[in-house]
């Protein structure tokens, strides 16, 4: 299988989650918003299109459409937290 990380997940956890708003105090969240940010930094990284992502390699549990790792990307910019 190819690999399609870009960051390892403990990076991903360390350096950019405490800059991104998460779900409301008590709802957890359906997807891994570690992989979901991994799937946001290869769409960048690689320049596809967001409904070409690989999804199947990028998430190692339940595979969310990209409509799901788009809405994540426009929250976080809107708020202008993927900047930060």
């Amino acid at each position: 299988m190819t690999e399609y990380a870009v960051l390892d997940k403990d990076t991903i956890k360390s350096e950019i989650m405490p800059h991104l708003s998460v779900a409301k105090k008590g709802f957890i969240p359906k997807f891994d918003l570690v992989e979901i940010v991994n799937a946001i930094l290869y769409k960048l990284k690689s320049g596809c299109q967001w409904r070409l992502l690989p999804m199947g390699h990028l998430f190692s549990g339940e595979i969310p459409s990209w409509n799901t790792v788009f809405h994540h990307y426009r929250k976080w910019s809107a708020k202008d937290e993927w900047q930060a």
